[in-house]
């Protein structure tokens, strides 16, 4: 047995009376201005990021645009390389056959003397 038996259900109320005011005036408010600097902060970091990731692909594009233009000029260089190689190849063996067909004729009218 207590010799002194207190209640202290009034105290108790009066202390979560005044956490739940401190809470409410104070912690929340306090909470939700750093919710919202977070959130404008986040807003920004991912615009700019966003910004960012367009630029960069804005330049990939133009050099693969680039690259591309550089491998038509270098394709058409070879086709024109190869065209002109063909072409040589075709007067030098039509001269040539030209030639073999002199030399023969030359050889027979040799021959018939």
């Amino acid at each position: 047995m207590a010799l002194i038996n207190t209640d202290w259900t009034k105290e108790l109320a009066q202390v979560e009376a005044t956490i739940n005011k401190v809470l409410d005036e104070k912690v929340e408010p306090m909470v939700d201005k750093a919710l919202d600097r977070s959130i404008a902060e986040i807003e920004i970091a991912l615009n700019k990021t966003s910004f960012e990731v367009q630029e960069t692909i804005k330049q990939l594009s133009a050099e693969m645009d680039r690259q591309r233009q550089l491998v038509v000029a270098d394709m058409k260089g070879v086709v024109t390389y190869a065209a002109t190689a063909l072409l040589i190849v075709i007067v030098l063996a039509s001269t040539g056959f030209t030639l073999f067909k002199i030399y023969c004729m030359s050889r027979e009218i040799l021959n018939e003397q």
